[in-house]
């Protein structure tokens, strides 16, 4: 039996308290130097067996993050572990309410990674830590259970749950999903900054190693016009808060990566940084805010993060981030990677199944999916005379947010174009990943393609004015 099965003292057991009032799962927490201690009562169903689960294989692709958990122990039932699968099984019950405990331990290696992979796995030290939620609670399949989570003992500086934001470690009740694709972190330098947006309290939340007077400010203004430009496009009647964490890494080098969350999301930087907003980071950062109304599914990445690239672009020329040739520039970036990968012929279910072997898998769905959106503009814009095309498009789109598929994304296209070429064409670049050449393609006023030697598609501006005319809110 693994290390990570051995007993643990009985005052973790006996810490653990049930009221008539909990919620069928309970937890409390505990800061304890460098990890984290877990003390779980689950109220389990009238089964014989019951099977909680934690982490994710696609969540990061860290099939080696059950590592994670010391200590596991349970009282009140059997437990029978299977690391391999991030699962453990409950049976053998002598009580109705399970005692669950463990601990998280996790310290990033010495040696620098390069992989963004690693902004997943929890990272606990004296003076900070940061982890996705996924990765820190065991949950039942039934993710609408009802959950509480609780701190017996905060660290000794600042912290914030995205669960419950602006309420520091404060108890929570929700939903079990509510704990899962959230982000908790602390730090001796953490600042959170409020920023109301429509009303809304919103929450930039930062911890600069240099520069921290500035890069507060220019965060706090970067999310207002980003968010702002976003609420609007989509003419939200009503909004949630949201939190734009930006954290920096320990020991990676990776210059920026991020992940969409429930109610926000954690971005991640190179921690030499001066500044923390350059345009990589900028333009990274709208990308994954846009995930609040576009989000990515496993097979339909081509929409969920292809088309938030489009969206990207569109923001932040709309907000006065960038220039249109800034956005320009950032699309002929992707056409020219696109068109120089060894694999931009592979299939997008060959894409989606290797995503998280990185390279080129990770990057294929953000280049093909905006190369095919804003091919689909020129072409809505010659069928209909709109010059808001994008804007149009996403609108009659917006019904359908929470459920993006092949066949929602081409009934609602239809309503442009002819549905039989739709078709033809999804399946011929989208699903089966043949070249875009842009060949005779009509591409959006005020632009055109021209070729390089080797036969790479580039955009070029014609008329300013008339290019920018496409980007409203």
């Amino acid at each position: 039996m693994k290390n990570y099965l051995t007993p643990i003292i009985a005052l973790l057991i006996t810490s653990c308290s049930q009221t008539k009032d909990s919620p069928l799962l309970d937890y409390q927490l505990s800061w304890e130097d460098e990890r984290i201690d877990f003390c779980l009562d689950y109220i389990h169903p009238q089964t014989d067996t019951v099977t909680l689960y934690y982490g994710s294989a696609f969540y990061g692709g860290q099939l080696d993050i059950f590592t994670c958990v010391k200590n596991l122990k349970a009282e009140g039932a059997a437990l029978i572990p299977d690391s391999a699968n991030m699962k453990v099984k409950l049976t053998d019950f002598t009580s109705p309410v399970t005692h669950l405990t463990y601990s998280i331990k996790q310290r990033l290696p010495e040696e620098v990674h390069k992989s963004t992979q690693e902004s997943f796995r929890p990272n606990i030290t004296h003076d900070f830590f940061i982890s996705h939620g996924i990765n820190l609670f065991f949950r039942p399949e039934d993710e609408e259970q009802s959950m509480r989570v609780s701190w017996s003992k905060a660290p000794d500086f600042p912290a914030f749950c995205l669960y419950n934001p602006g309420h520091g470690t404060e108890s929570y009740t929700g939903k079990v999903k509510d704990f899962l694709y959230t982000a908790l972190l602390g730090d001796r330098k953490l600042c959170v900054d409020t920023v109301n947006v429509n009303g809304v309290n919103n929450y930039v939340v930062t911890a600069p190693r240099v520069n921290a007077t500035y890069n507060r400010t220019e965060m706090r203004q970067f999310f207002t016009k980003a968010y702002s430009a976003l609420i609007r496009f989509w003419e939200a009647d009503s909004i949630d808060t949201y939190s734009l964490i930006v954290y920096p890494f320990e020991k990676v080098s990776h210059r920026v990566s991020g992940t969409g969350l429930n109610g926000g999301f954690l971005g991640r930087y190179n921690a030499d940084a001066d500044t923390i907003l350059d345009r990589e980071r900028a333009n990274t950062f709208v990308h994954e805010i846009g995930h609040n109304w576009i989000s990515a599914g496993e097979n339909d990445q081509w929409w969920g993060e292809g088309f938030n690239e489009m969206q990207t672009m569109y923001m932040i020329v709309t907000s006065g981030i960038t220039s249109v040739k800034g956005c320009i520039d950032y699309i002929n970036e992707g056409l020219d990677k696109l068109y120089h990968s060894k694999i931009r012929n592979l299939p997008n279910d060959s894409i989606a199944s290797n995503f998280w072997n990185l390279g080129d898998y990770s990057w294929i769905p953000y280049w093909r999916g905006e190369v095919y959106a804003f091919r689909l503009m020129g072409q809505i814009e010659k069928a209909t005379g709109n010059k808001h095309a994008f804007k149009e498009f996403m609108m009659a789109m917006k019904p359908h947010l929470d459920n993006v598929n092949k066949e929602t994304f081409l009934d609602v296209a239809q309503q442009f174009l002819d549905r039989k070429l739709l078709e033809e064409e999804f399946d011929k670049y989208i699903m089966k990943a043949e070249t875009m050449t842009f060949q005779g393609d009509p591409m959006p006023s005020g632009c055109e393609v021209n070729f390089k030697e080797d036969g790479t598609p580039y955009i070029v501006i014609t008329d300013e004015e008339e290019f920018k005319s496409h980007f409203i809110l």
